[in-house]
């Protein structure tokens, strides 16, 4: 069998020609055959193993040589046979053994042996199995540097050994430099093995002995875009954990509803939202991109037409929107009149006298951008006692203007008929309770801050609920 171009041997076979080679050239020969050793372009194989006792032919038993000697026999070789061989002693000078047969012309028995058989890493022969794994990458790279070293060996002057006069001792000489040449070899060895070790670390025999392919790195936009995605989300759970009333189902991708809770919100007021289920059921939904994409234009249409908050921009974006429970078309019939509920409202109390508000307050109210809880609490109060509007605030950015909060002053500057205030929005009934309400001193000036939750709710003043 032969090795490959490359010298890496095939799915499950051996390096046939350069195992052949170092054995022949390291190893003695079979005194007790009388043939000579295979030289190194030989490619006889030796059978695989030798009987324990004394060959069938009564050749003598062959004692096992000690390190760096060659192999000697007990008895003198019979006649006709070649005595005791040094490791590079050669034939007759015509290449033919003794007994006149060419040495490529093995018997018949012999060839059949051979032929069943191949050399395993040690020089003798073993059957070769024909499910043998293919080598690892690694394997192949320590095989390839062991016979790049054994091939040039001779050129560095550390060649096969020459035999010594008598009994196979190798010369004088020949010792020092098998000496040098192992050295030479752990020396190489050693610097392939950490080759092989720093190869195998930087992962460059991963995937066949090539580099693995970098994982793809996103770009800079799509980074920023996953970054902007994320703030936008956390910024519109924020503002629903502060800014939606008490008492509203809210509902919510899982993102989002995770970001809900991580804000305080229990898991009794989410509504996780179902691929194909609708939304009916909850008070506000956050439309996240997801959830945009799931519901499509019928979120708009249908389910949520009022938008109360938003958040980032683009395919980043993220909503929150008031369920409308009778449909969106009912809520579009009725916002119309809704508004002029609340530009009249706003227009009636401006005329009382006990009411006082800024200039921008006063427009604010003429506009209808008041919510009309507010409206309705600004009016309660001012049948008590004389009130001051300082300022509205309160709405939902990247929404349309509608105030829920009102900062309140008393115009004789007395703190008791803010407390009076205070104790009568705390007794109001939904959805006239506030969401908050409490004195504040702003310097020496103390004030009463009323705040409701979104969503709004339409048809307070225009005699109908289309929420």
């Amino acid at each position: 069998m032969r090795k490959d171009d490359r010298g890496l041997t095939p799915q499950g076979s051996t390096l046939v020609d350069d195992v052949v080679n170092d054995t022949a050239a390291m190893s003695p020969a079979n005194p007790s055959s009388g043939e000579p050793g295979p030289s190194a372009g030989d490619m006889t194989a030796t059978p695989a193993s030798q009987p324990d006792g004394p060959a069938a032919t009564g050749s003598a038993p062959v004692m096992p040589a000690p390190p760096g000697q060659a192999a000697r026999v007990d008895s003198p070789a019979p006649p006709g046979q070649a005595g005791p061989a040094g490791v590079n002693a050669a034939g007759p000078a015509d290449g033919r053994p003794a007994d006149g047969k060419p040495a490529d012309e093995p018997a018949a028995a012999d060839a059949d042996a051979r032929a069943s058989v191949g050399f395993g890493s040690s020089g003798r022969v073993a059957r070769m199995a024909a499910d043998t794994r293919e080598p690892s990458w690694g394997r192949v790279l320590a095989t390839t540097i062991s016979l790049w070293v054994s091939r040039r060996l001779p050129r560095i002057g550390t060649g096969r050994r020459t035999a010594g006069p008598s009994h196979g001792e190798p010369a004088a000489g020949s010792r020092g430099l098998g000496t040098r040449r192992w050295r030479v070899v752990a020396l190489v060895l050693a610097a392939a093995v950490l080759a092989l070790v720093g190869l195998q670390v930087s992962g460059a025999l991963i995937n066949g002995g090539t580099s693995p392919r970098p994982a793809a790195q996103p770009t800079g936009g799509g980074t920023s875009s996953l970054s902007a995605a994320a703030a936008a989300r956390d910024q519109a759970a924020a503002w629903v954990a502060q800014q939606v009333s008490n008492a509203d189902i809210v509902a919510c991708d899982a993102a989002v509803c995770s970001e809900l809770q991580a804000y305080g919100l229990p898991a009794g007021r989410l509504l996780p939202l179902q691929p194909g289920a609708s939304p009916f059921g909850a008070d506000v939904i956050v439309a996240s991109p997801s959830v945009r994409s799931e519901f499509g234009s019928q979120l708009t249409e249908e389910y949520a037409p009022a938008l109360i908050a938003s958040f980032g921009s683009g395919a980043a974006r993220v909503d929150v929107r008031a369920i409308a429970s009778l449909g969106g078309a009912a809520y579009r019939a009725a916002e119309p009149a809704d508004l002029a509920a609340r530009k009249a409202a706003g227009a009636q109390l401006l005329h009382n006298p006990r009411f006082h508000a800024t200039a921008q307050a006063a427009s604010q109210m003429t506009a209808g951008q008041v919510d009309s809880r507010l409206l309705v609490t600004l009016a309660s109060l001012v049948s008590q006692r004389s009130i001051s509007v300082a300022s509205f605030g309160g709405t939902g950015p990247g929404a349309p203007v509608l105030y829920r909060q009102v900062t309140l002053g008393s115009p004789g500057g007395e703190v008791a008929d803010l407390t009076a205030d205070l104790d009568q929005v705390r007794t109001q009934r939904n959805p006239y309770l506030p969401a908050n309400a409490i004195i504040v001193h702003l310097g020496a000036q103390a004030q009463l801050r009323i705040e409701f939750g979104a969503p709004s709710l339409p048809g307070l003043l225009s005699g109908g609920n289309s929420s």
